[in-house]
């Protein structure tokens, strides 16, 4: 028998193979079958490029390549859609962050009850036309209890092709900081919150659920992380959500991914990084690549960055190199050396899942992607995700 299955992972071949050559079971012929398969005939005396010799073989290597062909058409037409993963296989996802219009984009979604959103259709529109391929989108207690709300958020989400991200924010109470306390608070209300939105998204798979933003309440600690881990696990459960779908951030300001997966988690991360994670003095490109890097290695494509960004309104200085370590060339030198630090990651093979620059509502402040006046930084944020 002549096997005609190779190492085809790719293009319409790949169809062709998998119908024929999964698991243990290979398309073959009998010998001889496919003796007339021969290339082109070249000089005389000399074999084509298939081993041929002369014109003796050319009807036969018709009929055959003919034959071939009609039957690699059947397959591809044959072959049933394939479901898509929640994680992405090829290429890293191009996402952006849109927060409730309210207050600023800093503390707006720490703010109680329902949010807003004044997203219009010509907003995701320009999403869209940037590039971008999926949202992220904040939810707290009051607007996943609110059906409307959800229904607002499924919009965006239908707008983008049912791609992106519900990340939960936590409230800000009375006497804490404008970011809360980074813990759930009533784990009660945090379950209900999931269980309903869990039940509005179940079936799109390409939503996945980013269960608490930024719990720098838990400790850096293995206590910490294992009580972190414990509180999610519970909300995982009673609220029914999919484990595959769900995504934890790393501790603290989703940067320490490590200590979460020495608790025992085993699924997907969430990282976000910024200008002030390291110190005033510190931010040289290169020390931003080596912690980014050394944040990430190893994890690979079970990791997404969440949230990105920094100052965006500084021209052309993104393309420009400098040693200066101060604050004053942080936001340059942070999205140089996140860069510089992610096409490393893939070079290795340890490439993110993808990226969600913080942010795309269109107020005007230094971090807005869509502001005109922000054109330097935009690219640069563009540059960086299409090299991830």
């Amino acid at each position: 028998m002549a096997e005609v299955c190779g190492e085809v992972r790719r293009g319409p071949w790949a169809s062709f193979h998998g119908l024929f050559c999964s698991g243990s079971e290979r398309a073959s012929f009998p010998s001889g079958a496919l003796s007339g398969l021969r290339g082109p005939p070249g000089p005389p005396g000399r074999p084509g490029p298939l081993g041929g010799s002369g014109a003796s073989n050319q009807l036969g290597r018709l009929v055959v390549w003919g034959l071939l062909s009609l039957l690699i058409g059947a397959c591809i037409a044959a072959q049933p859609p394939q479901p898509r993963s929640t994680i992405r296989t090829r290429g890293a996802l191009r996402g952006l962050n849109l927060p409730p219009t309210q207050g600023t984009t800093y503390a707006g979604a720490f703010q109680p009850g329902v949010y807003n959103f004044d997203y219009t259709d010509a907003d995701l529109a320009r999403v869209r036309a940037a590039g971008f391929e999926a949202l992220r989108l904040p939810i707290n207690v009051a607007t996943a209890l609110d059906g409307p709300s959800l229904e607002r958020l499924a919009g965006f989400f239908e707008a983008m092709g049912n791609r992106g991200i519900i990340c939960f924010f936590d409230t800000r109470e009375v006497g804490q900081g404008t970011h809360g306390d980074g813990r759930p608070g009533n784990l009660d209300l945090f379950v209900q919150a999931w269980a309903a939105v869990g039940r509005r998204f179940a079936h799109l798979p390409e939503i996945r659920f980013e269960l608490f933003n930024e719990p720098f309440g838990y400790p850096r600690t293995p206590a910490g992380a294992r009580e972190y881990l414990a509180h999610m696990r519970q909300v995982m459960e009673d609220a029914q959500l999919p484990v595959e779908r769900c995504v934890l951030d790393g501790l603290g300001y989703a940067d320490d991914l490590a200590s979460v997966v020495r608790a025992g988690w085993e699924g997907e991360l969430a990282y976000h990084f910024y200008p002030n994670w390291l110190a005033d003095g510190e931010r040289t490109q290169e020390r931003v690549s080596n912690r980014v890097q050394q944040d990430l290695r190893g994890l690979g494509r079970r990791v997404t960055l969440t949230e990105f960004g920094a100052n965006l309104g500084l021209g052309e200085q993104y393309e420009l190199y400098t040693p200066d370590g101060s604050s004053a060339s942080g936001d340059r030198n942070a999205l140089r050396g996140l860069h510089d630090a992610l096409r490393a990651l893939r070079r290795a093979g340890e490439g993110v899942a993808g990226s969600f620059h913080w942010h795309g509502w269109h107020n005007g402040d230094s971090y807005d992607f869509l502001d005109e006046a922000n054109w330097g930084g935009a690219a640069k944020v563009m540059a960086i995700q299409g090299d991830s």
